[in-house]
């Protein structure tokens, strides 16, 4: 059962979401809906200036993902996002921040060296992103050492982002992070703000397909 969890993460968080909610644990439909209506009212507002952008910089849709390299389901998330952009294109763009946990002890570097990376070249701290998900194991097997391998990969200079990751600028940015993620209450990872409408923890697509029609939908009605 634990080899099936750990191949199907997202698969096991989504069928544990429903079964919650159909046996009275969790939010009913109703509720998750007030939830929704309550938060498009009165969105979260994230700090994101000067943050590296994926996609377009003037998208109407925003998703803000709070993230953890060494988590599996944030690793299993990273495909909806990638669905997500190539369906809506232009009208979709992400923002990456940090929630490191205290369990995964790679977890902080890897996120220092992703803001390191993104001080040189946005494109390269999201190659970078890619190769610690798509690698997770080895991130886990080696710890801080793959983070040179994989910012090597990504086409960073790793001399200045090693040096670059230990600077008191740099930790400010994730230690803003980890306190905004609190803030706004996620306790786990991943979380995500689409818009300011918040999804914690692993989601099918549809979820985000709801929240991001409505968002574009209001758009048009402006």
């Amino acid at each position: 059962m634990l080899a099936a969890i750990e191949a199907h993460p997202t698969e096991f968080i989504a069928a544990l979401q429903k079964a919650a909610a159909q046996n009275g644990l969790g939010p009913s439909p109703a509720a998750e809906q007030r939830r929704l209506d309550e938060e498009f009212a009165h969105p979260r507002t994230p700090a994101i200036t000067r943050r590296a952008v994926l996609g377009n910089p003037a998208a109407p849709v925003t998703i803000v993902e709070y993230s953890d390299f060494q988590c599996p389901f944030c690793r299993e998330e990273r495909a909806v996002l990638v669905q997500l952009m190539r369906e809506y294109g232009d009208s979709v763009r992400l923002v990456v921040k940090h929630t490191p946990l205290a369990a995964h002890p790679v977890a902080l570097p890897a996120a220092l060296m992703y803001e390191a990376i993104a001080r040189q070249d946005p494109m390269a701290a999201y190659r970078f992103y890619d190769e610690l998900f798509a690698h997770q194991e080895r991130l886990d097997a080696e710890g801080e050492p793959y983070l040179a391998v994989a910012a090597r990969a990504a086409g960073a200079d790793t001399t200045r982002a090693k040096r670059d990751a230990r600077s008191s600028e740099v930790r400010a940015v994730v230690d803003a992070d980890l306190d905004e993620g609190r803030r706004f209450g996620f306790t786990g990872t991943p979380g995500f703000l689409v818009n300011g409408v918040s999804l914690e923890g692993a989601h099918p697509i549809a979820d985000f397909e709801q929240i991001i029609n409505r968002h574009l939908a209001l758009a048009r009605s402006r």
